[in-house]
Order: structure tokens, then sequence, then C-alpha cells
């Protein structure tokens, strides 16, 4: 499979920076998960059906299942609602490649009708192969493939079987089918310069021990990003609380010395709209009710701290920022008051060490509302909490940050 360089920038550098599961700084961009897909092709062990593991790859605990038509309906609806809205996936509510002639449909229905969006599909990749090509021409941008394992063994104690071209395999057989499938897939698209990223389900007492290997096989292959959740821990695991979770996050940060880590995406839902720190699960039937976003004006004046490099970007890590850019909010309108100096409390991830520094710090700002920044951990979050400074994580503009951030803590409103 030869690489065609002249492909790559048709599919990452133009569209994955706006895709907030390859860009763990934007958490402005919303997706869309689009329930098409009817059809599975892996069947899991009982006891995993049964137990803790039962989240099938991406999609499981969805009711709601659409036609294209509907889909694609269904889309325009919430388009017209959230003009943040970039990325339409398909993740379930079984296996998307199972189904392919309806995920063509909507796609190409979506492409047609807003060439802008960006296209993603979340895989097991027993299928990749056959439809690669197939994926590339209908203008799918990015591919989300789920992988337990590299070893046929170990995939033996978590797939029953899998049904391919027709036959069932069961145990090892099955699991190396599916790795095979799985790999050329992957170098495949990469090689093309497809962005595609592989999630990771951590299962206690099963591959456990293998996800370190699995994200070199990731890099080796191509591919821009690795997502290591706990498979029996998803619901729990969401969004910011992902990052913040004690043994998950030191793990992420040990991998991020390998190739780069998800550390708030959620597992995908097959009915969602979701940005990376808010998720709303949809009924067809209740799409009408959600509505644009309005801030209501003459209700609130609030004022805003801001880390920034210059004054013009959301970029900074509060622990680590020399400057800080105090905004206030008035009627809709946001205006620039002064820049406070401060010094920088934590070179460290060990933030809870420099808690002196870090009460100096929030003492400057005790005259803000809330604290706008790209990266703050969970000590911070708590000091400022206790000084009732309530806290915003996003990579923005200044301005629309600030917007986005009265939208959401302000005016009860969990997306823009």
């Amino acid at each position: 499979m030869q690489k065609q360089e002249s492909s790559r920038l048709t599919f990452h550098d133009k569209h994955v920076c706006r895709h907030p599961c390859f860009n763990n700084y934007d958490f402005y961009s919303a997706i869309i998960h689009l329930p098409v897909a009817a059809e599975s092709n892996i069947t899991f062990r009982e006891n995993l059906r049964t137990g803790l593991y039962l989240q099938d790859y991406c999609v499981e605990g969805s009711n709601t299942l659409l036609s294209a038509k509907e889909a694609i309906d269904c889309f325009g609806k919430v388009r017209k609602s959230l003009p943040n809205l970039s990325v339409v996936a398909i993740a379930g509510p079984k296996e998307a490649l199972a189904d392919f002639d309806t995920v063509k449909q909507v796609f190409l229905g979506i492409r047609q009708l807003h060439p802008e969006m960006i296209l993603c599909l979340s895989t097991n990749g027993l299928m990749l192969p056959v439809y690669a090509n197939h994926l590339i021409s209908i203008g799918v941008n990015s591919i989300c493939v789920t992988m337990h394992t590299l070893h046929p063994e170990t995939g033996a104690q978590i797939y029953d079987h899998i049904t391919y071209m027709g036959h069932h395999y069961a145990g090892a057989e099955g699991a190396n089918i599916l790795l095979q499938n799985q790999m050329a897939g992957i170098s495949y698209l990469t090689s093309l310069g497809m962005a595609v990223r592989i999630n990771i389900p951590v299962m206690k007492d099963i591959n456990e021990d293998e996800v370190e290997e699995i994200i070199k096989f990731a890099k080796e292959y191509g591919c821009k990003f690795t997502n290591v959740y706990n498979a029996n821990a998803r619901e729990k695991e969401n969004g910011l609380e992902a990052y913040q979770s004690g043994c998950l996050s030191e793990k992420r940060s040990e991998y991020e010395a390998i190739m780069p880590q998800s550390y708030f995406c959620k597992p995908c839902n097959a009915a969602t709209v979701e940005t990376l720190n808010t998720r709303f699960s949809f009924e067809l039937s209740k799409l009408k009710e959600i509505e644009p976003p309005k801030l209501n004006k003459g209700k609130k004046s609030l004022r805003f701290a801001v880390c920034s490099q210059n004054g013009t970007l959301i970029d900074q890590h509060f622990a680590t920022t020399t400057r800080l850019y105090i905004y206030e909010y008035v009627d809709d309108t946001v205006t620039f008051l002064e820049v406070r100096s401060v010094a920088f409390y934590s070179y460290s991830e060990k933030e809870d060490k420099h808690v002196e520094k870090l009460y100096r710090l929030i003492k400057i700002i005790e005259d803000c509302n809330c604290v706008i920044c790209m990266r703050m951990g969970a000590c911070p979050i708590s000091a400022l909490k206790e000084k009732r400074i309530d806290t915003y994580i996003t990579y923005n503009l200044i301005e629309d940050g600030i917007k986005e951030a009265v939208c959401r803590l302000y005016e009860g409103r969990r997306f823009l």
C-alpha cells in the first residue's frame, strides 16, 4: 500500500482541526451522532454481554433508529439550531460498516446539502478493507476504530464470533480475521491521509496490559490520536471527569510520550449532540424542542479573568499563565478592562503542592465571577469554587469564549 502524499491535505489539515475528537482544546464545536446502523457483525462473549462490559463498540444504550431520510431531516433541524455544529458522525446503534448502504445515503445526502460539514464514522474495523475506497469517495474525513487487542488469543476472550462475508468465525480464528482487517484498513486509510483515531476500551484482567502496545501500533500505522477509556465505567468517565480520574489520567500522561491522547472525548453514543464537555441525547419526536440559543439581554453583569498569551485567543493553562485579561460582560456586550500580571504557581502536574501560590493568584481576581482558560487542574478548580469563582475551559477567541461561557454557565443552556 503506497502512500499518496498529494491526498493528505484533503483529509487531515483542512478538516480535522474543526473536529473536537481530534483536538483536545476545542470545547466549542459540536458533533451530532445519527443512529442509522441497524446491523452487527461481531458478537461478544456471553459473560461480557451480561456483565460489566455490556457496552458495544460505541453505541449500546440507544433505542433510537432512523432511516436515511429521517437522519438527514434530523441533521437539518439540529443544524438550524446549532451554528457551532461542525461534525456529522455515525456510530451505531450497531456497526456502521455492516449497514453501509444506509450510511452512504446519509453521508452523501448531507455532503450535497452542506459540503462544509466534517463526516466521521466509528467502526470496529472488520469491513474497513472492503469499504475504505468507498469512504474516501463519499468524502468521509475521519475514522475512529475500536481495538481491544493485537492478539487473537485475547480476542477469543472478548468475541464469541464474527460474521464476515456470510460466514461465522469463532474464537481466535474470528479474532485474527478482525485484527488483520483492522490493520489492513487502518494502514490503507492513513497512507492516503485519512485522519484515524484508535479507541481502546480497557478491560480489567483481559487487555489492560496490552494498551501501550496498541498505542505503539497506532503510532506506527500513522494514526493521529488514541482514546483510552475504562470499558466498564463509561458513564462515569465522560468528558472532563475522565481526564481528572486518578489512575487513568496518569496513564494518559504516560501514553502522551508515545503519541497524542484524547483527554476529554466521551465514547460515542448513537443518538447524541455533544461537545467535549456536554452531551444531549435526543429523540426524533423531541427535536422541535431544541431552540437556537439566545442570551437574555439586560440581566447579566459579569466579570471574567481570561488566560491568554496576547489578548486574542484563550490559549493558556491557568497554572502557567503570567497575565490575566479582565473583561466585563453586560447586555451581550464584551468590554476589555485591563491586564493583570500574575506569577505562575506551578510548572508541574502536582499542583496541590503549590496551594499558597495558588491562593495568592486567586486573591488578584477575587472581583471576577469566572476564570476562562484552555486547561486547569482539579486543585485550582476546587480552590476557585471555594471563593465562589466559576471556571470555564475552552479554546476560542476571547469574545466568543466569554459569550459561550455566559450561555452555558449563567443562562442555563448547554449548547451554543
